[in-house]
């Protein structure tokens, strides 16, 4: 569905992504997972083609969106770490101005607001609530809801679940299995090894721009010397090439 291929990203002198290549396949969520400066969000903003890689070639369903960016943008939704939301509006009135961003045609426009509504768990009463009221994991599942008004085929969510609590956490990562289950490819950008492990079916390890390792987190695992958790594979990956 997605391959990059030999991605290579500079600032400046500084090479922030170097020469990376992983698949993302059709129907899995797909973990990016490094600490901050790994080179997670670089990749990201590229594939969401708002950033052009320096060398290398990023297809979606084989075709290269560094010449054609449409190709992705419409079956495309970010979902970014920083809340991309109006808080002096209400939950609804956010949905109704980015559906409309999104081209979502107003003959279906409510029907999608209630699909909506009910994959981040949200009453008809929350959300006409102003967004400004709204507590942090609120504010990161309307943001998630944001994405989805279209019906894309790929959403990327950059640390979805950064500085919020446990209960929120959970409501979010169900609501990502739920998506997934019903023919979502998910790319789940984070540091946080329990959750990836939680819901993740491939990871690609990133450190200090590098590819460190890829492929089917269970057959990795698995493979490891021992019965390790994905906290424990990835620092001894990361120790390995440090060292």
């Amino acid at each position: 569905m997605l391959l990059l291929n030999g991605v290579t990203k500079y600032y400046k002198k500084n090479k922030a992504v170097d020469n990376i290549t992983f698949e993302v396949k059709k129907g899995e969520i797909f973990g990016l997972i490094g600490q901050n400066g790994a080179g997670k969000s670089t990749t990201i903003t590229m594939i969401a083609t708002m950033l052009k890689p320096d060398s290398g070639d990023i297809l979606f369903h084989g075709e290269s969106i560094i010449k054609k960016p449409n190709i992705i943008r419409k079956h495309l939704g970010y979902v970014p770490q920083d809340i991309a939301l109006y808080s002096s509006l209400s939950g609804k009135d956010n949905l109704i101005f980015w559906a409309n961003a999104y081209h979502v045609p107003k003959d279906i426009c409510d029907s999608r607001i209630f699909e909506i509504r009910n994959i981040i768990g949200f009453t008809k009463e929350m959300l006409e609530n102003k967004v400004y009221t709204y507590s942090g994991g609120m504010k990161r599942r309307l943001n998630i809801g944001v994405a989805l008004l279209h019906h894309p085929e790929l959403v990327i969510m950059d640390e979805p679940t950064v500085g919020i609590d446990i209960s929120a956490r959970n409501q979010i990562l169900s609501a990502m299995k739920e998506l997934n289950d019903s023919g979502t490819t998910i790319i789940y950008s984070g540091h946080y090894m329990e959750e990836i492990e939680r819901i993740c079916s491939s990871i690609c390890i990133l450190n200090k721009g590098k590819e460190v390792i890829n492929g089917n987190l269970k057959y990795l695992l698995s493979n490891s010397n021992g019965n390790k958790s994905l906290e424990q594979f990835y620092f001894e990956q990361i120790g390995s090439v440090n060292s």
